[in-house]
């Protein structure tokens, strides 16, 4: 076992973005932390375990690079969008900065290089120690106040046994954690996939990008001065064309929908790859002395971008809880049942409430008829002639998830 101690104030199970910055601001508020992963070795190189694929940080969510003292480094690593082009047939709408109490409207960042933020971050922490591992069993203490995690390690053929007084289940959207706790959860499966590819790009820099049509969903977002990143969600009988029929017909599809004008200014950089697309809900975000966040507790069309962010703020939100319960002067205790309900209040609605919001979106754009159309386009070339309007989508966009 890499760590020297058997029993912890919080377990994280998991290996990717959420799971690591739980990990690192835990352990800055002086938690005895673990860390559950298969593969992981905070003493190794950092490798990503993830595809190549770039998130949009949403502004609410910069406080968690702060808290984390990684704020300097994201700044520096990330692209600034400074506005946000919308588009359908003839419609357009376009977003600015200008409009919203920030100096951006996004952060956009790739998924390796922030992974391998994160993975540096882990290393000088005292507080924090990992198990390369994976969960096999789960059980609770004779008082109930702590959870007791069966562990079969990678290096190991025998099951290691540890206890906290708080799990954090972040293993995914396909958690495995999940099934072995028992929390029902339920699938929308959109019957779409998600390809995305990386391109060379002349395009005006700082601008984020995104097509409707039909039920597609296409967004180009500047991950450079030069480049940006691809994400287009399509039918999973078209998704699958594109990877078979490789750069050249993906350049002609584009051209349909981006026309041949801004296809001359972009060049693809990368291999495709794809990943299925679909609403996850779980009955329970909280369970006795247990978290569910990020993946393995929602997951939501990525046509708005908020995948990620919805997580990061699951985190914000459980420390705010955390600081309030230290700040008691008592023996703090991560997984009491007062932390667990105020958590739970501040989150539920919240994460229904945009699950819901994007998914209603998601069916509004794929209506068709020539009444859906023609309501959608007169619709974004109103909101595109007020500022108003304008100023309070992008004060939304930019508010607490």
């Amino acid at each position: 076992m890499n760590s020297t101690h058997d029993r912890y104030d919080i377990a994280i199970v998991g290996g990717g973005i959420p799971a690591l910055f739980g990990a690192v601001i835990f352990s800055k508020l002086e938690l005895k932390v673990l860390l559950v992963a298969k593969g992981f070795d905070r003493n190794g190189r950092a490798v990503s375990s993830g595809r190549s694929r770039s998130y949009a940080i949403s502004p609410s969510n910069i406080g968690l690079f702060a808290r984390c003292g990684l704020k300097g480094q994201f700044f520096e690593m990330s692209e600034d969008v400074f506005e946000m082009h919308l588009f359908e047939d003839e419609a357009c709408l376009k977003l600015s900065s200008d409009l919203g109490p920030n100096d951006f409207l996004a952060k956009i960042v790739d998924h390796t290089s922030l992974h391998n933020l994160l993975f540096t971050a882990t290393s000088s922490l005292q507080n924090l120690h990992s198990i390369s591992g994976r969960v096999k069993g789960f059980d609770y203490g004779p008082d109930g106040k702590q959870c007791y995690l069966k562990i079969l390690q990678d290096s190991e053929k025998e099951i290691s046994t540890i206890k906290t007084n708080l799990l954090v289940v972040a293993d995914g959207a396909n958690s495995f954690c999940r099934q072995i706790l028992g929390i029902p959860w339920g699938i929308k499966n959109y019957c779409q996939h998600a390809v995305l590819a990386d391109f060379k790009s002349s395009l005006s820099p700082n601008i984020a990008r995104q097509w409707f049509r039909r039920d597609e969903v296409l967004a180009f977002l500047p991950t450079a001065k030069n480049s940006l990143s691809m994400i287009w969600s399509q039918r999973d009988c078209d998704a699958q064309r594109l990877l078979q029929e490789g750069d050249s017909y993906l350049m002609k599809e584009l051209s349909n929908f981006i026309g041949t004008t801004m296809l001359s200014r972009i060049e693809i950089d990368s291999k495709m790859i794809s990943a299925p697309l679909a609403m996850t809900t779980v009955d329970k975000l909280v369970t006795k002395r247990v978290i569910l966040l990020g993946d393995s507790a929602h997951t939501v069309h990525p046509l708005a971008g908020l995948g990620l962010n919805i997580g990061l703020f699951d985190i914000l939100t459980l420390v705010d809880e955390f600081d309030k319960a230290i700040n008691k002067n008592r023996k703090f205790d991560a997984g009491c049942k007062e932390v667990l309900s105020s958590y739970l209040r501040a989150r539920l609605f919240k994460t229904r409430a945009i699950q819901t919001l994007i998914d209603t979106i998601k069916v509004g754009f794929s209506a068709s008829g020539h009444s859906a159309k023609l309501l959608r386009t007169r619709g974004m070339n109103l909101l595109n002639r007020s500022d108003l309007l304008k100023r309070y989508i992008v004060r939304f966009a930019a508010s607490t998830l």
